[in-house]
């Protein structure tokens, strides 16, 4: 069982021309073995893993939004 997930954000950058913001993500082994359990692979390279991580992500963004994000319009 996991116990101890990490995963910490650092050298955070804002472009306001292209309005874009980019960060550093650390996660420790048990968050990439976590990674590793939810996509169901235990061969995966660390740049596949980084590119799931960043759909997770996306993916928990976009849902936590949809319940409830303060800018959801009412027409």
């Amino acid at each position: 069982m996991i116990t101890n997930p990490r995963i910490e954000v650092g050298d955070v950058d804002y472009s306001k021309l292209s309005r874009t913001l980019r960060f550093k993500v650390a996660a420790n082994s048990e968050s990439i073995q976590m990674v590793e359990d939810i996509c169901g692979r235990s061969d995966m390279t660390m740049e596949e893993v980084a590119a799931e991580m960043g759909k997770l992500l996306e993916k928990v963004i976009l849902l936590d939004y949809s319940r409830g994000g303060h800018r959801i319009k009412y027409d």
